[in-house]
């Protein structure tokens, strides 16, 4: 797995967000993000080189050379952001007016939500990437019963996958809700309580909060575990031409490895599922 597409992209969507709260006068917040963010990227890096010796692995080429691409990433999306914000904050002033605010507001959203999303996906990156990949030892198909440093157990770890990907989720889709709630009502021209009532709404029907409960079910106690063997059924689904026909997709046969969790896909996919 390469970081290139995924996490650098989080990282400049982050380093972007942040200098835009900067000069639109949120510096507070953003300093906050940029700072918070950084000190996790730098735990969680901590966290991997420690594991690394406790294991007594060692590190891949080709995966020192992602390490260093994630490092530096971080270290570039943070650092300048949080020049800039400080002196956006020391020179000043903010704009002014209605839209200014409007926006301030979006966009100071739309950073908190970006710095869960890349804390997400530094998690990914240092925590469960590590792990599954062998790395830290046996890959889950081949040991049970692994010897980790914490997450200790395959259980542990779908946990852990599921937690900090239903974090990110909810803090995305309900950010995101808000940004959007106040930039209609700026247009609209609706009152404070408004623009809140239309955020909640729009976050409780956001697409991923039809499978968060199922997610969360699966955060608690996970039934399929990283590692496991299952048989899957594929079930027909519905075609838009010719009308009214289903398209069966083909039956993979034999049984496959539960090697990644979605929550987007959790609900449509678990009762296609069977243990084996």
């Amino acid at each position: 797995m390469s970081p290139l597409p995924y996490v650098r992209a989080h990282a400049v969507v982050l380093a972007t967000l942040l200098i835009a709260s900067g000069v639109l006068g949120a510096s507070l917040l953003a300093l906050l993000c940029a700072v918070s963010g950084g000190a996790v990227a730098a735990l969680l890096n901590m966290r991997y080189r420690h594991d690394v010796a406790v294991t007594e692995a060692t590190i891949p080429p080709h995966r020192n050379k992602l390490d260093n691409v994630v490092a530096n990433d971080a270290i570039a999306a943070v650092g300048p952001a949080t020049l800039l914000i400080v002196a956006s904050w020391v020179i000043g002033p903010n704009p002014s007016g209605d839209a200014a605010a409007t926006a301030r507001i979006a966009v100071g959203f739309l950073a908190i939500a970006a710095t869960a999303i890349y804390l997400s996906s530094l998690v990914d990156w240092y925590v469960i990437l590590p792990r599954v990949s062998g790395q830290l030892g046996a890959r889950p198909c081949r040991d049970p019963d692994p010897h980790f440093p914490f997450p200790h157990s395959w259980k542990e770890v779908t946990r852990w996958w599921y937690i900090h990907r239903i974090v990110a989720t909810v803090a995305f889709r309900f950010l995101l809700a808000a940004a959007i709630a106040a930039v209609l009502g700026q247009f609209i021209g609706v009152g404070e309580e408004t623009k809140i009532i239309a955020g909640l709404v729009l976050g409780v029907f956001a697409t991923y909060i039809s499978t968060l409960s199922s997610a969360v079910f699966q955060g608690a106690q996970p039934k399929l575990l990283v590692g496991d063997t299952v048989l899957v059924r594929p079930r027909p689904r519905r075609q838009l031409w010719p009308p009214f026909t289903m398209v069966h997709p083909p039956d993979l046969g034999g049984r496959q490895y539960v090697i990644d969790v979605s929550l987007a896909q959790i609900v449509r996919q678990a009762p296609a599922l069977e243990q084996a």
